[in-house]
């Protein structure tokens, strides 16, 4: 998984490079980024490296953003996470449709905040599988950098449940790091 990350922050990169536009107003933008997982570390104690377990791979997503105005943003991103404990690994992909609200635009920094609602699919080593809808609040996420290649940073709550008692995400993906590339 590390190479497959490297290898696509490799190719923005050099996309990056070879790319002449200028263009002040792009309207495109691609992550790929990772999250946390402090809910499912919580949740799922018995998958702790220190406890016997094999771990979690964090959340891993990409996203496609279009600007419609200097404001409002849609796109779409994906989502996965992998939690893997002795007896059994959970698995769950979660597509969410996005909006993003960008109230801070200067040369170096965007400020936004964002929702997203859609599907998360949960399937095990075991043969289990299930959808569940999702919900990502997005209260608040910088954008750093200047010209296609940027960075970012979101504080946030990716949240996936069917009832109080069946709760697959609560809270999931607090702080999320990204890389950007916008055309």
């Amino acid at each position: 998984m590390k190479k497959l990350l490297i290898t696509i922050m490799l190719s923005l990169s050099s996309l990056a490079y070879g790319n002449s536009l200028k263009s002040a107003n792009p309207r495109h933008l691609v992550r790929v980024g990772w999250g946390d997982m402090l809910f499912e570390s919580m949740a799922f104690p018995s998958a702790g490296l220190d406890r016997g377990g094999k771990g979690y791979t964090g959340h891993l997503f990409a996203e496609y953003q279009y600007r419609f105005t200097r404001v409002v943003s849609v796109g779409a991103q994906l989502d996965f996470q992998g939690i893997y404990r002795a007896e059994m690994n959970d698995y769950d992909l979660t597509f969410l449709p996005t909006v993003r609200f960008t109230y801070l635009r200067t040369r170096m920094v965007q400020m936004y905040s964002g929702v997203g609602a859609g599907l998360l699919f949960a399937f095990d080593n075991a043969g289990g599988r299930e959808f569940v809808p999702a919900l990502n609040l997005n209260f608040a996420g910088v954008q750093l950098g200047e010209g296609p290649l940027t960075i970012g940073f979101e504080l946030g709550l990716l949240n996936a449940l069917t009832s109080p008692h069946n709760i697959y995400m609560a809270g999931a993906r607090l702080v999320s790091l990204s890389l950007n590339y916008q055309f």
